[in-house]
């Protein structure tokens, strides 16, 4: 039996997707300027992702698995199976009840 994540839409919402972004911001140390300019996009369109109002399209997306190292699979599904080791022992699992208040 498969253990259903808490959070909303099984980890695929916009605001599931806006808090994963939120988390590798912080691994990387980044201020929203600066991962914006790093993964190519204008810091409005970062603050929407970041919002939950809007979700990176599949470029962006790309544009982030390379640059960061994270897979499209867990930017999209949450999914930290294929994640770099060293970002996987950086990054939260948000999977879990209260993963976000974790530091």
């Amino acid at each position: 039996m498969c253990k259903k994540s808490p959070m909303a839409d099984g980890g695929r919402s916009n605001a599931d997707i806006a808090r994963r972004l939120s988390a590798l911001m912080a691994a990387l140390g980044k201020k929203q300027v600066e991962f914006a300019s790093l993964i190519g996009v204008t810091q409005p369109a970062l603050n929407n992702y970041l919002k939950g109002l809007r979700r990176p399209d599949i470029d962006v997306a790309i544009s982030i698995q390379t640059r960061t190292g994270v897979t499209l699979d867990w930017i999209y599904l949450g999914d930290r199976s294929g994640l770099p080791v060293r970002l996987a022992a950086e990054l939260p699992d948000l999977s879990s009840p209260g993963a976000e208040k974790a530091g």
